[in-house]
């Protein structure tokens, strides 16, 4: 499997953050899981998802997971909605591409539709450039 510095889940034109107010409990626990991210307090997780849920509901732009952690996820509003997943200090590594690719199989199973890209932070595209 290729190696990845971020994951980009681009959501579809008329996709709107209410949109994901069922199943966002069960994408973020995905996450969680996926990366492998409770060592310490559980608490952290239940605040955070909790907050997220509160954007959500009113239609904002959820914060995502951009806490301690080998892996994180945030959520991007410009010319398009996504979501990035991205190693801490955008190493490439296996395990980005993987999440990304199972949270784009979950979002499909429920019928957001979204398209994946990888590599697109702007930083990372400039080193490229670069060389």
């Amino acid at each position: 499997m290729m190696k990845a510095h971020s994951g980009h889940i681009i959501f579809d034109g008329k996709f709107s953050w209410k949109s994901l107010e069922k199943i966002y409990p069960d994408l973020f626990k995905l996450f969680v899981k996926e990366a492998r991210l409770l060592p310490g307090d559980m608490n952290i997780p239940d605040i955070v998802l909790y907050e997220n849920m509160n954007d959500i509901k009113k239609g904002r732009k959820p914060e995502g997971y951009n806490r301690e952690g080998k892996l994180r996820f945030y959520f991007v509003e410009n010319e398009n909605k996504e979501m990035v997943i991205v190693r801490d200090k955008a190493v490439p590594c296996e395990e980005t591409r993987e999440v990304t690719e199972k949270i784009s199989k979950f979002l499909s199973e429920k019928k957001i539709k979204h398209r994946v890209e990888f590599d697109k932070l702007y930083m990372i595209e400039l080193r490229r450039k670069r060389r």
